[in-house]
């Protein structure tokens, strides 16, 4: 179990970094169909169908990569009800991700159910003081949030309860909200964590499209229980500022400009070796800067982010990202993409005393072509690779303890929107 315990996770922040990358990569910019009349809302039905070629199926360091064809299914609904009184929103799909075993059997034992919706319903969503109730659920088993190989099911959710005020016609707008936010894992309770979350947001438009910022946010991230060799993962009390500018500057282009301070405030933990866990804290300056340009069917994209994010058996990463995004559109129907980032990671102590600090290079990106036959039906091909390098080995693992690997992807897609 100490291997295990020790290897879990060294994947995480790669996973985090990556998905958000792979989500805007994934999904082409095509146009919905007109979808079902219901009442004053409308119903949209959806599928998502991918085959797809993975050299690493299973996230492993790169002398023992194994590649494995993967279908995943995704049908869906989108049921919207806009009202000035009460307003309702909802975006489900469920799926599963069947793996071939092509290359070693072992492989199939990735296949799961997986899934994820969003809910959002509005009081007076238009008007001066608006309340909204959200949830957002996610249902995963993809090694990718785990360490070197295996399956382990997991389930997200957060409800969230926010407080939205515009006086002065929308010139100034406040946001405050509470969210609690669960973790957690089918049979490893050790990595479940729960949290509670707290945001506040002000914006001021001094111009019709230039807005000064303040975000807050706070992350109290609790492990209520101890992995099986008696280690438990420190809690995290992280908390975040920013203040900045949005702006749309040119009738072309667009920035985003954030600055602020960023602590762990880590409490508690055990290492493996029974002693208090005695990492250090993430005190920092965290930023956003980002460029937009868009003329007419063509955007681009250029960022640099520096953040922090809790994660099992560091207690928090840091993160310096450099990313870049490409869209173009052709006659209304083809549309070309490419993201490409590089992330400089460094991580916290590790429960594994005996451990050296650990930093990591990820490299990781994509292209892609989307057809659009009809407004909600479109056929695609993607390409997508990630690149992990680093230093740090894992002492406790059986076998190879080296981390590194490397990533192809080919994706053919069918996408039905209605």
């Amino acid at each position: 179990m100490a291997s295990r315990v020790g290897s879990i996770g060294q994947h995480v922040l790669a996973a985090i970094a990556v998905w958000a990358m792979l989500c805007a990569a994934a999904v082409p910019a095509g146009a919905r169909g007109d979808g079902i009349k219901a009442g004053p809302g409308r119903l949209h039905l959806g599928l998502d169908l991918d085959l797809v070629y993975e050299t690493n199926a299973n996230y492993a360091a790169s002398d023992g990569a194994v590649g494995d064809l993967i279908l995943r299914m995704r049908p869906g609904l989108t049921l919207d009800f806009p009202s000035d009184v009460v307003s309702f929103l909802l975006n489900g799909k469920v799926g599963y991700d069947y793996y071939f075993g092509i290359e070693e059997s072992d492989t199939s034992d990735l296949s799961s159910v997986v899934g994820s919706a969003d809910m959002t319903v509005g009081f007076n969503p238009n008007g001066v003081f608006a309340v909204f109730l959200e949830d957002q659920l996610s249902r995963t088993g993809d090694p990718r949030y785990t360490s070197l190989a295996g399956k382990f099911d997991r389930t997200d959710n957060e409800a969230k309860l926010r407080f939205q005020i515009r006086p002065t016609g929308g010139a100034l707008q406040f946001d405050l909200a509470y969210g609690f936010f669960l973790d957690w894992f089918d049979d490893l309770e050790g990595m479940s964590s729960y949290g509670h979350r707290c945001y506040f947001s002000g914006k001021w438009r001094f111009f019709p499209k230039t807005a000064l910022v303040i975000d807050f946010d706070a992350d109290l991230r609790r492990y209520p229980n101890r992995y099986e060799s008696g280690a438990h993962n420190p809690d995290i009390n992280g908390i975040r500022s920013y203040v900045g500018l949005l702006g749309q500057i040119t009738s072309s282009l667009s920035i985003v400009a954030k600055v602020g301070y960023g602590d762990t405030l880590l409490e508690g933990g055990t290492n493996l070796d029974g002693t208090p866990y005695a990492g250090g804290d993430f005190r920092s300056a965290v930023a956003q800067v980002e460029a937009s340009l868009r003329f007419a069917t063509t955007f681009l994209q250029l960022g640099y982010s520096r953040n922090f994010q809790p994660v099992i058996n560091f207690g928090w990463f840091g993160t310096d990202k450099l990313y870049l995004r490409f869209q173009q559109q052709f006659l209304g129907k083809l549309n070309l993409g490419a993201d490409f980032a590089f992330d400089m990671l460094a991580y916290g102590k590790p429960i594994n005393s005996t451990a050296t600090d650990r930093e990591d290079y990820l490299l990781y990106g994509g292209a892609s072509a989307d057809y659009m036959i009809l407004d909600w039906l479109s056929l695609g091909l993607a390409y997508q690779f990630q690149v992990l390098l680093t230093d740090w080995t894992d002492p406790t693992a059986v076998g190879s303890t080296e981390l590194d690997y490397t990533k192809h992807a080919v994706i053919f897609r069918v996408v039905l929107d209605y």
